[in-house]
């Protein structure tokens, strides 16, 4: 049997959805688990939490594992729903323009934090 290209693409894409899903189950608790133990949730006491290094690349390890996990949602929601491939294309275009954006945003205020 000849070996296809891509034949185990779904494979990694399932993997990789479950790893950000894994990333998120544990971050996301650790942040509640913080909320909940301050007396106080002002503005000083959520930028203190992302003062140290350890805490922003936590953060963003979060933020990089949704934005990972929406896109595969997303791309098989396009993939199943939208037939014509132009849209389809248009779509993926959009949403990876948008998803960027939120990346580099979360960038700059995560280490715009002093």
């Amino acid at each position: 049997m000849p070996h296809v290209a891509g034949a185990h693409r779904g494979l990694d894409i399932w993997l990789i959805q479950r790893a950000s899903a894994l990333v998120l189950a544990i971050g996301l608790p650790a942040f509640l688990i913080y909320g909940a133990s301050q007396p106080v949730l002002d503005y000083a006491t959520w930028r203190s939490l992302f003062v140290p290094l350890p805490a922003k690349v936590g953060g963003l390890l979060c933020i990089v594992a949704v934005l990972v996990h929406a896109w595969i949602g997303l791309r098989e929601i396009f993939i199943d729903y939208v037939h014509h491939l132009g849209l389809r294309l248009l779509l993926y275009f959009a949403f990876g323009v948008l998803y960027l954006g939120c990346l580099i945003w979360a960038v700059d205020i995560l280490w715009g934090v002093k």
